[in-house]
């Protein structure tokens, strides 16, 4: 698949072997901008119907999906009315396609410009902001009810790097990673874990990345990329360059294994623009049609129930 433009980078959303881009541009003789929804395993893109774009809050948006029911589901947030959060949903797969309209009694939207989250277990973590404070709480939709509830985050969590949201053996955690400065390691990582979603409760953790006996060295500073199943860290870097390398980090048997990708772009020039990104625990998915993701229906509205 090769597409003209992604406008806006860092809005993307992966979920169960899907990708959701809010801002792509098919080609340079069209300048419109488009939701889309692709599958890397079978080379298949479909255009999403259209939706009132109210401005530049609503240009992201997240792709859940529903491990019982096997559905889907986009969701984009709004605006805010009368202190409420208003926010547009749309299942995928379906024969009747249409974008619902719902309200959150609360207004914990998502933070930041890159609105970090993850679908863990049927429910879309997001980070939210609290019109009141800063940076302290993760908001939880569950794809299959389309309810919200909030929790606080760890103590600390916000006041390092950008963190990054991961599904730790079956649970939500955050991530902040700290660097040298310069490329390469060492690296600190400080990894908190939610243990109790109803109490807020979290573990914590905190490891040091050192690399004294390996000769490679990354030119750019590393992100985290997920953890796999079997709870290795992901690290690697988004900026393109060769070689490319992938870290992982097993924080239980402390060792670190690095490992080369080949065979990407080999015959093109690289310029420092290009941007790599990757995905862990990927799930082919060769049955599922998004073409069906095109036919266009009015929307309708609804409301929605949270808690905290």
């Amino acid at each position: 698949m090769k597409f003209s433009e992604d406008t806006t980078i860092y809005y993307r959303s992966y979920a169960s072997g899907l990708i959701y881009f809010p801002n792509m541009r098919i080609s340079n003789e069209n300048d419109d901008v488009v939701r889309m929804i692709c599958n890397p395993s079978t080379g298949q893109y479909a255009i999403l119907p259209l939706d009132l774009r109210t401005g530049y809050q609503d240009v992201g948006g997240f792709l859940g999906f529903d491990p019982i029911g096997k559905q889907f589901k986009v969701l984009v947030f709004k605006r805010r009315v009368d202190d409420k959060l208003v926010y547009h949903i749309m299942i995928l797969g379906t024969e009747n396609m249409r974008w619902r309209e719902n309200i959150c009694p609360l207004t914990y939207g998502p933070y930041g410009y890159r609105w970090e989250h993850i679908c863990i277990n049927g429910v879309l973590y997001y980070i939210a902001a609290d019109p009141d404070k800063e940076h302290d709480m993760i908001g939880c939709f569950d794809v299959r009810s389309e309810k919200f509830k909030f929790v606080h985050l760890a103590p600390y969590c916000f006041r390092y790097w950008s963190p990054k949201l991961i599904n730790y053996k079956g649970k939500l955690g955050v991530i902040n990673l700290e660097d040298d400065y310069y490329g390469g390691f060492s690296l600190k990582l400080r990894m908190w874990v939610l243990e109790n979603v109803e109490k807020h409760e979290w573990s914590t953790y905190a490891y040091t990345l050192r690399a004294e006996n390996k000769v490679v060295k990354v030119s750019q500073n590393l992100s985290v990329i997920g953890v796999t199943g079997s709870g290795d860290i992901v690290l690697a870097n988004h900026n393109l360059y060769k070689p490319i390398y992938v870290f992982y980090f097993n924080p239980e048997r402390n060792t670190l294994l690095c490992v080369e990708i080949q065979g990407v772009r080999e015959e093109e020039e690289w310029f420092k623009n290009h941007k790599v990104y990757c995905f862990v625990n990927h799930v082919e998915d060769l049955r599922f049609d998004v073409m069906k993701t095109t036919s266009i229906s009015p929307p309708e509205q609804s409301t929605s129930t949270s808690s905290i």
